[in-house]
């Protein structure tokens, strides 16, 4: 039977991730290894030097205390998982991560740790802001995954980032956009006269997407996207001289 890690950036209580397991068990026992409290936009950071707590949920199912996505994986790869892993997936993410997204997501963080493990590995996503339902994206996760399982020395070490809207018409394989917010710092002094800093802003415009997953998802389409793990820029190495 196939065997497969579930983590993600939302934490214990996201609303993506029981209805993932759910599915995902119809074709295979699953392992759960997520972050115990929210830990989005934490990229691919890791934790050294400290422990972290483990909270054993139920058999092969932990929540990390203070543990980042790509902990997670780490730690259900090598430390809770007895036998080889043969597929992770990280989500469901509440929210999309498209574009330029991807390099802060912790969602598609846990996804690349995997691929670097040489585990093929899948970043899924709701393609709609704090999704309410996602049956629909369990279907379709289950689905991908299926095929991924029965290819698997293909996808070896391979990061696909998947975004899934309502009522999807198909499938499109498409490079990532580009998406624009409109940026802002907010700045307050606490009662002890020292300064604090928060990031806020709002998206405003995709920019030119035409063909990308941005474009792909605002028709109606699932957009899978095969991120780089090796992020050489291959056309600009052979140009620079020193």
């Amino acid at each position: 039977m196939y065997k497969i890690l579930v983590a993600n950036d939302d934490g214990l209580n996201a609303p993506g991730l029981l209805p993932l397991v759910s599915e995902l068990s119809k074709i295979a026992e699953i392992f759960v290894a997520v972050p115990k409290e929210q830990m989005s936009g934490t990229s691919q950071s890791i934790t050294l030097a400290k422990f972290k707590k483990a909270v054993k949920i139920e058999k092969n199912f932990y929540a990390i205390d203070g543990g980042t996505p790509a902990d997670c994986v780490k730690y259900g790869l090598i430390a809770f998982a007895k036998e080889k892993i043969d597929l992770v997936i990280s989500g469901i993410n509440t929210c999309p991560n498209m574009g330029q997204d991807v390099i802060y997501s912790g969602t598609c963080g846990a996804a690349r740790e995997g691929a670097m493990k040489g585990v093929p590995s899948l970043a899924v996503s709701a393609a709609e802001m704090y999704a309410k339902e996602y049956s629909h994206s369990a279907v379709a996760a289950r689905a991908i995954a299926e095929k991924i399982l029965k290819n698997k020395k293909k996808y070896k070490r391979v990061c696909l980032n998947i975004n899934i809207p309502q009522n999807y018409k198909g499938i499109k394989v498409v490079p990532l956009g580009l998406n624009d917010y409109n940026e802002n710092v907010e700045t307050i002094i606490d009662k002890k006269g020292n300064f604090k800093y928060k990031l806020s802003g709002r998206y405003f415009s995709g920019g030119k997407n035409k063909g990308s997953d941005i474009d792909a998802v605002e028709k109606g389409y699932i957009a899978i996207t095969p991120l780089l793990i090796d992020q050489t820029d291959k056309e600009l190495i052979k140009k620079i001289k020193f």
